[in-house]
Order: structure tokens, then sequence, then C-alpha cells
């Protein structure tokens, strides 16, 4: 109660109006979601343009050198994996997401809550060309990696274990959708695949990990090699 009545202050102070309501009225404005005692009521949060994007600038007290890291996810649909995602992008490091206009999840208020709010302070860029936005970038010196829950699945393209990998210029890694991973086509604008190897014999039908605990592992296998610090 302390906690929601300072709210109500920080938000009267800003000019947002307060409205005190049964809880059986905010069970519905969450579609009967956990809202901890408070609803806010804001405008749908828009994907950002690349075409308007601003290069990403370096944060306070980091060196010029480290080398920058983006996270680009191909046709995420859940709203709880795309707000997982979010959330691990933004705690590991990663300087933008990018994710396919078509066939993607918006970013809803569900997503924001999956996200722990990281969706609130960390913008979602878009792109109608996948490809063609990998194939520029390919052609700026950046590397392209994508991620194969299945090795044998892929083709004309190597296929590496996370822990292999080594990060030493600007990165993009491409995540698939839940459940046929990356198109084809995706597939081939990436230099290497990388697969996260399993700990034991798996059984058929649990042979991979939930996508956004795997974006976790590898984005967390890239980043602890601290190259972004010019190591």
């Amino acid at each position: 109660r302390p906690l929601r009545a300072e709210l109500a202050l920080q938000a009267a102070a800003r000019g947002v109006p307060v409205l005190h309501v049964p809880g059986r009225a905010l069970d519905a404005l969450s579609r009967g979601r956990p809202h901890q005692g408070v609803c806010l009521e804001a405008a749908p949060l828009p994907l950002q343009s690349l075409r308007d994007a601003e290069e990403p600038r370096l944060r306070h007290g980091e060196s010029g050198a480290r080398q920058p890291l983006w996270l680009v996810l191909e046709h995420i649909q859940d709203p709880m994996n795309l707000g997982a995602l979010l959330r691990s992008a933004y705690f590991l490091g990663v300087d933008r997401v990018v994710a396919t206009r078509s066939n993607s999840c918006p970013l809803t208020p569900t997503v924001s809550k999956a996200s722990a709010g990281a969706m609130e302070v960390f913008d979602v860029y878009s792109t109608d060309d996948l490809q063609g936005f990998l194939k520029a970038k390919s052609a700026e010196g950046w590397e392209v990696v994508g991620t194969a829950s299945r090795p044998e699945d892929v083709e004309d393209v190597p296929v590496i274990s996370c822990s292999e990998f080594r990060w030493d210029k600007p990165l993009i890694v491409v995540i698939g959708s839940e459940g046929e991973g990356l198109s084809l086509e995706t597939q081939l604008q990436c230099q290497q695949m990388l697969a996260i190897p399993p700990g034991r014999a798996l059984h058929p039908g649990i042979d991979s990990l939930n996508v956004s605990v795997a974006a976790g592992i590898l984005l967390h296998s890239i980043c602890s090699q601290k190259r972004r610090h010019g190591d």
C-alpha cells in the first residue's frame, strides 16, 4: 500500500490522472494477468524504423575500441519469448535489437511485463527486408552468425559450438522463430551458425531449448569474452 501511494503521487506530479478502482477492474484491464495492484493506460509502443535510427552511442565509461553487438529476431511470435529476449539482451549489453516486421509479435503489454520493463527503456527496431539488411551489414564488415538448434539440418553454412566462437569484429546474432528456426534464406546470409552442445543424449522431442533461453546462453557465451572492451 505505501508503494502504491507513492506511485499515485508520482503520477499526479506528472499530470497523469489517478483513479482508484476495485481489484476486478484491474483484473479486466490486465486481462487476468498479474498486475500487483496498479495498471497504467498508455499508447501502444511502436517498433522503430531502422532508416531513422542513429548509430548507438557509447555508454559512460566504455572504450571507443569496443565491438558493437546487435541481436536480430526473425519471426518471434510469442510475447513471453519476445519479452524474455529483450530482458536478456538489455541485461547482457546488446546494443540494438532488430525484429522482422512481418510474422512477429508486436510490442504488447505482455511483452513489456515479460521483459521486466526493459521494453520501455530499450528501443526495438524493425526491418521489412531481413536478408537485404544482413547482406548490407556483411558488406560493411560485420560478422553475421545464425543459431541452429539442430546442426544436422543446416546446409552450406559452417556450424560450430558457441564456445568455439571468437568475437573480434562488429557482430550480428540472428535468432529464428520458435518452431522453425531460421529460414533457409536467412541462413544463407550467415557466415557461421552457432549451436549449444547438449549435456546428454537427448530424448526425441526434447532436443532443443526454448528460444529465449538459447539466446541468453549464446549471448552470455559471446559477451563473456569481453572483446567489446578491446581485449
